[in-house]
């Protein structure tokens, strides 16, 4: 087919059908080549061993030129007239006391050429090629012997027969390794369909937390607070929030949290989501995880009605860095987690616990953040399929960053959720 780009398994096998083809036939050609000279009686040796030295040079130069990948079809027709010229002067080179056509040496070596040629060059040309030599060995039969014709003929007719039957299978192998070029190509246009509809549903849901935990929860927190609720903090807040959702909108995330929909950081909040992004500059390599989770917390510290008391160490980088798909989800938890308290817990206070194994570069050390409330608590299995906020902001969040939350909470016993990354 006209301009048909060859797979990887077509190319692979064609390059080695080529490089086999060309290095049996050397080792072949050049075997029988020596071999003629002392099958010969002495006063015969001396043309015998001039052409197979010719036969041997020609063998080695052909070899080169042919893997150089040069004019190839010059190379075939200088190849047919030397083999055709050592055909035509068997007569020197193969003794009257072999009577049997079928074992000698000329004969074997045009086989294995015939044969080669089905394997190099387009199928027209090769068995046009196979057929000009088996028809030169036997005018060459015939020259060499009056009875030549019957003598020959079965073991020319049986070399191209052979050509035939090395063109089938390498035909056959041909149209194997195309068919699994097909089906590895299906099976990428597959994945690369599978990767865009999982980024897609990533971004539906990241979508649908960020609005979960910036417009929602203002609202909620409006009608759970009415007029008691300062206006200014609902300003603020409501600021956040279209800051959040305006950088959701964005392409490319710039920064850690908050920079777009699929960084899912920084929550805003109800007199809870926190500071709105989770940092001011762009963030392209490792995310310092302290300061990301103590933004967090001061952001709800201004603004909530729930203290946070924090049991880790607040110093920048004693939490050690994690890459920043990790602090999104984290921070993000964290906040939708604190929100939840002051929504739902009936209490004042929370307790943040977080901790890291040995091991604190980017990607190493298990990373624990345990959200605690002494409030009313809730039963998880009782929680209406509506109600998303737990599954979206928190689960999914932490599971889309190679990570997992568990929720443990009991109607009067206060509610703890712990996220973890890596998913244990």
């Amino acid at each position: 087919m006209a301009g048909r780009v060859p797979g990887p398994a077509e190319r692979e096998f064609v390059a080695f059908a080529f490089r086999y083809a060309h290095r049996i036939r050397v080792v072949v050609v050049c075997s029988g080549a020596v071999l003629a000279v002392p099958a010969m009686p002495v006063d015969g040796m001396p043309a015998a061993a001039v052409i197979s030295a010719g036969v041997i040079v020609w063998s080695v130069l052909h070899y080169r030129l042919a893997l150089a990948g040069r004019h190839p079809r010059r190379i075939l027709v200088a190849d047919l007239g030397a083999l055709g010229a050592v055909c035509l002067t068997q007569a020197l080179t193969i003794p009257d006391s072999q009577t049997r056509y079928g074992s000698t040496w000329v004969l074997v070596v045009v086989s294995i050429v015939a044969v080669g040629y089905q394997l190099t060059h387009p199928a027209l040309l090769a068995l046009t090629a196979a057929t000009l030599l088996a028809a030169v060995d036997l005018a060459g039969a015939v020259i060499d012997r009056t009875d030549g014709w019957t003598y020959a003929l079965p073991n020319v007719a049986w070399l191209f027969v052979q050509a035939l039957l090395c063109q089938g299978m390498f035909r056959l192998v041909l149209r194997g390794s195309r068919a699994a070029d097909a089906a590895g190509a299906r099976a990428a246009e597959a994945r690369r369909r599978h990767d865009v509809a999982q980024a897609q549903r990533s971004a539906e849901r990241e979508h649908l937390a960020t609005l979960h935990d910036t417009a929602c929860a203002t609202l909620l927190m409006v009608s759970a607070h009415g007029r008691s609720l300062s206006p200014d903090v609902v300003r603020t807040q409501a600021g956040k929030d279209l800051r959040r959702l305006a950088a959701a909108r964005e392409p490319v995330a710039v920064g850690v949290p908050g920079a777009s929909a699929s960084s899912g950081a920084s929550t805003g909040s109800t007199g809870s989501t926190g500071s709105g992004a989770t940092s001011e500059a762009p963030e392209a390599g490792p995310v310092d995880l302290t300061r990301e989770l103590v933004a967090e917390l001061d952001g709800h510290l201004l603004s909530v009605h729930v203290h946070v008391h924090a049991a880790f160490d607040r110093t920048p980088g004693s939490l050690g860095a994690v890459p920043p798909p990790v602090a999104v989800a984290l921070r993000g938890a964290l906040g939708e987690a604190l929100r939840n308290v002051e929504r739902h817990a009936g209490v004042r206070a929370a307790t943040v616990t977080a901790t890291r194994a040995t091991g604190t570069g980017t990607g190493t050390g298990a990373v624990a953040l345990v959200v605690r409330d002494e409030g009313g608590g809730f039963d998880p299995a009782r929680v209406p399929a509506h109600r998303r906020g737990l599954a979206r902001s928190i689960v999914e969040r932490m599971e889309s960053a190679g990570g997992r939350a568990v929720i443990v909470s009991r109607p009067g016993e206060g509610t703890t959720v712990r996220l973890e990354w890596p998913r244990a």
